[in-house]
């Protein structure tokens, strides 16, 4: 089955492709690059730029070719005690000399010069898209000899300068407004004066940051042309080489992806068996640049149970080197976090104003603010919109209206979520472009209705992975936080005021909650009254003795877990309870004895 991808262009899907699209899809590349980029591929090739790593190609050839003498160069292997890259970079004339073929990554790519002469028969380059134009005529000049250069190019770049604009005005301009608006949401959240902040840190510095952005951006854009123009430039002879049998070719991918899958299954491994260490000791390898392999197995497997606190699986490293921990916080602070993002948002920014003592260099201050992020998708309503209804299509009224609202505000989409809406999108392909920033999406479900008439359906469902244990360990732990900051403030409580930046919690079904000058009365919990949200939304579950129903076998694995930790114990609630707009039901904090539980309504009982 094809699926287009912007314009003309197709590609073939497979399991391992889709994946990797859906990376590039939510890394904020811009989607006409990406559209550009893709090709058609069949059986299950995957994206060229999966495969060429310096480690995939070292045992490829080292396979295909065990007499050879190979050195790989790349930021691990001279950084590894244990490699025999290790420092080479200084003895460069010296030591390549004892090697029939190096692989060398861009560490390669400035500052050395290799003057071996009748050592080398060519140098050849395999160019991604990735670095500058300027660095590929870098790298290929290395080698002072003049042997062949042998090179593939990618015919367009995959990465930009921040919004991607291709004119000094346009970088520059995107940077003035979202510092100007990232700063003005975070008074307004709060409550503070920004107002001290030296917006015009280092103009100079700024003014040639959009100058040599916006040049890299057009190079992006016609990434090959650039690099061939570039290298006419140096007194290069450029010759067309004839393509390659698509057999002949197909059979290189072939084994070079099964070097690739090989070795980065077992890196996975490798890193989720690693180990555990202190703090102290991931402290020690973080401030070590020289490090073994086990000892960058041990700090990495010791950062993600850090960021994530669970732990660690050959999938959570997977996961993690696929983007999903920015997914992941946004979707934190879009839900059940959202209370804590503006505290967030200020301790990054009163840290950046410190170290720049009261100015801040806007391309970082602005990436590191999520609040504008995660109040477009709050105007979008997109969580609340998704799980109350069975199916979705296209022509339904709310994805319309849905549809007019992400178009109206497509601009600003662009600048904070780095999202690319248009009119001629599907109010289907809006969400899911949305969704996949907090890697989320809505599942195929057919073509559904008479045969004249069909249309696409789809349905939401929620993921089946970690992300509830990790929502509840990070909410965990930004609570713990707050209240130690209550305590050292002498526990003096401060109502936030509200402002037109704090989403409000409003009861669902606000008729059946009667008051008098203000005064909410509360219908008492009983074991027999049904957890609607009517009544959920006017009960004091606070301080309530509360356990688990037995028997709810249908209510999934989470539940089943739950069961199996606390069985049949008298739990205290914790907190009253607020709605879940990601799963769509109500939950409640329980104290069990062993630290609080996020637990859904429905399966409580009083005791």
């Amino acid at each position: 089955m094809r699926q287009n991808i912007g314009g003309n262009m197709t590609f073939l899907p497979t399991d391992f492709q889709a994946k990797h699209l859906q990376e590039w899809l939510s890394s904020g590349v811009d989607e006409e690059i990406i559209a550009l980029n893709v090709r058609s591929l069949s059986g299950t090739l995957p994206y060229e730029y999966l495969l060429w790593g310096t480690q995939a190609l070292e045992e490829r050839f080292r396979r295909k070719y065990p007499e050879l003498r190979i050195l790989r160069i790349d930021s691990e292997s001279v950084a590894d005690p244990s490699h025999a890259a290790f420092g080479c970079i200084a003895h460069l004339n010296e030591i390549l000399t004892q090697y029939d073929l190096v692989i060398a990554s861009p560490s390669l790519e400035t500052g050395v010069s290799i003057d071996i002469r009748g050592h080398f028969d060519g140098v050849w380059g395999i160019f991604q898209g990735v670095q500058p134009v300027n660095s590929v005529r870098q790298m290929l000049a290395r080698v002072r000899e003049t042997v062949d250069r042998h090179i593939w190019v990618r015919e367009w770049g995959m990465s930009v300068v921040g919004n991607g604009s291709t004119t000094i005005g346009g970088l520059l301009r995107s940077q003035h407004v979202a510092t100007q608006a990232n700063i003005a949401l975070l008074s307004a959240a709060d409550n503070d004066d920004y107002s001290f902040v030296d917006q015009n840190f280092q103009p100079e510095s700024l003014q040639t940051w959009g100058k040599r952005g916006s040049v890299i951006n057009v190079e992006m854009r016609r990434y090959r042309e650039s690099v061939l123009a570039g290298l006419v430039e140096d007194g290069y002879i450029v010759i067309d080489t004839d393509d390659v049998d698509d057999d002949e070719s197909g059979a290189v991918i072939e084994s070079v992806k099964a070097a690739s899958v090989e070795l980065y299954t077992a890196e996975c491994k490798a890193i989720a068996d690693s180990p555990t260490i202190s703090d102290p000791q991931l402290k020690k390898l973080q401030d070590t640049r020289a490090k073994t392999k086990t000892e960058r197995h041990q700090q990495r497997k010791a950062e993600l149970s850090r960021r994530y606190e669970v732990d660690v699986t050959p999938n959570l490293v997977e996961k993690d080197d696929d983007g999903w921990y920015p997914q992941l916080r946004m979707h934190y602070y879009l839900t059940l976090g959202r209370e804590f993002l503006t505290n967030r948002d200020a301790k990054r920014a009163k840290a950046q104003l410190e170290a720049g003592e009261n100015s801040v260099w806007k391309p970082d201050f602005n990436r590191g603010q999520m609040l504008p992020a995660v109040l477009l998708l709050e105007e979008l309503n997109l969580l609340q919109l998704l799980p109350r209804r069975e199916q979705l299509r296209s022509s339904d009224e709310a994805m319309q209206e849905f549809k007019a609202l992400a178009v109206k505000h497509r601009h600003v989409i662009k600048n904070y979520l780095h999202v690319t809406i248009s009119e001629k999108l599907t109010s289907i392909a809006i969400a899911q472009k949305l969704l996949a920033k907090i890697d989320l999406k809505l599942n195929y479900v057919g073509r559904l209705g008479k045969r004249e008439n069909r249309e696409c359906v789809y349905r939401f469902v929620a993921p089946d992975d970690e992300r509830n244990s990790i929502f509840g360990q990070w909410l965990n732990r930004d609570e713990l936080f707050l209240s130690e900051s209550v305590s050292v403030s002498n526990k003096i409580s401060t109502t936030t005021p509200v402002t037109d930046t704090t989403s409000l919690s409003i009861s669902h079904n606000t008729e059946v909650v009667s008051g008098t000058n203000n005064i909410v009365f509360a219908t008492p919990l009983s074991d027999t009254t049904p957890h609607t949200p009517e009544n959920i939304a006017i009960l004091e579950w606070k301080g309530l003795m509360l356990k688990m129903q037995l028997g709810l076998n249908s209510a999934g694995s989470f539940y089943s877990e739950l069961i199996s930790k606390v069985g049949s114990a008298v739990g205290v609630a914790d907190s009253e309870p607020y709605w879940n707009g990601y799963l769509g039901q109500w939950q409640v904090w329980v104290n069990f004895g062993g630290g609080c539980t996020s637990v859904v309504c429905d399966w409580l009982v009083v005791v």
